[in-house]
């Protein structure tokens, strides 16, 4: 399976705002475990969950439990360049959401974002489909809080859901909420989304333009092929590092053997999708953990074992570094779904 990545926009979008606030960039860079020039390469491409520990960070250092809402109200129309001008040349919201939530996985391969229409309500809707229990909060509120503004803009009118749904717990502040989306928030739903009412995806946008919106829509659509195919010799040296990973064997050279290819050509196509060789061993040995800790039976110890750690301690501190969060706690917050 494909690790989860993001573009790097988001991230950068993100650390700017930090520094803004007088927060390390380096500092951030060193927690999260990414390169300047992956962050700040057009092309960069950032492991999903060091997108999670970035939040984790920013919310941290920031010291507002609101971050990713406060964040997302003062990104500047355009830093998501080709699906922000897509959005305003689009020719209603319905028609922008259509489009935008088709072309999502150019930011994000992980989540998905959907629209629909029933009876006299329009739903935008994030998911994780892999996982539905892993979607945290921040993203949550960044991604709804990003596409509200942006409809806002590109209409020129100020459209008010009529409510939005979170699946996360209610926090001990909501007054925000209110204030950005103007509307009954409700938590723990089973789903994320923000609900219109039907009449205002009918708008007919200022900016619209169907032609250019056509050639923006294939441009993404041609970025999005060249994208999954790119990624697919990637899932090949996953997998493989997977089966090395049961031996013990897990070294750049011996992987390159593997795969019969050369060290310094196999760290070519590793960085080339944002990644080192240690942070592809992270991404993989995270992903069995969180299969391994699915089966409350088996001992840390085991675990650790098998994920090639020298001791129980050492797992711990890596999931830590990982998540956010203890293996313990990851184990409790299973069984909430179970």
């Amino acid at each position: 399976m494909a690790a989860g990545m993001v573009s790097a926009v988001t991230p950068r979008l993100l650390i700017g705002e930090c520094v803004r606030l007088g927060i390390s960039q380096e500092k951030l860079l060193s927690e999260i475990g990414v390169s300047h020039e992956c962050i700040h390469s057009a092309s960069g491409r950032v492991p999903l969950e060091k997108m999670y520990v970035l939040w984790n960070s920013a919310t941290r250092l920031s010291g507002d439990q609101m971050f990713a809402l406060h964040a997302a109200e003062r990104l500047p129309f355009g830093v998501y360049r080709v699906l922000d001008y897509m959005l305003a040349v689009s020719s209603s919201p319905r028609d922008a959401l259509e489009r935008s939530s088709q072309s999502f996985g150019l930011f994000n391969n992980v989540f998905r974002l959907s629209f629909r229409l029933h009876r006299d309500l329009a739903y935008l809707e994030l998911s994780n489909p892999g996982d539905p229990r892993d979607l945290p909060r921040p993203y949550i509120e960044y991604i709804l809080t990003n596409y509200l503004m942006r409809l806002r803009l590109v209409t020129q009118v100020n459209c008010k859901p009529a409510e939005v749904h979170v699946t996360y717990e209610k926090p001990p502040l909501t007054d925000e909420y209110h204030r950005v989306f103007g509307a009954p928030v409700r938590f723990q739903q089973a789903v994320n989304r923000l609900v219109f009412p039907r009449h205002l995806m009918e708008i007919r946008h200022p900016l619209a333009d169907p032609e250019l919106c056509e050639l923006l829509e294939s441009h993404v659509q041609h970025s999005l092929r060249r994208l999954s195919a790119a990624q697919r010799p990637m899932t090949e040296v996953q997998e493989a590092l997977a089966h090395n990973l049961e031996t013990g064997n897990m070294t750049l050279p011996a992987l390159a053997r593997q795969l019969a290819k050369s060290s310094r050509s196999l760290q070519r196509e590793i960085h080339a999708n944002g990644l080192t060789f240690r942070a592809l061993l992270d991404n993989v040995r995270q992903e069995r953990a969180l299969a391994l800790l699915s089966d409350r039976d088996l001992p840390l110890i085991e675990i650790a074992s098998k994920l090639q750690f020298s001791s129980s301690s050492a797992f711990c501190h890596a999931f830590q570094r990982w998540t956010g969060q203890s293996p313990h706690q990851y184990r409790k917050q299973l069984s909430r779904f179970r």
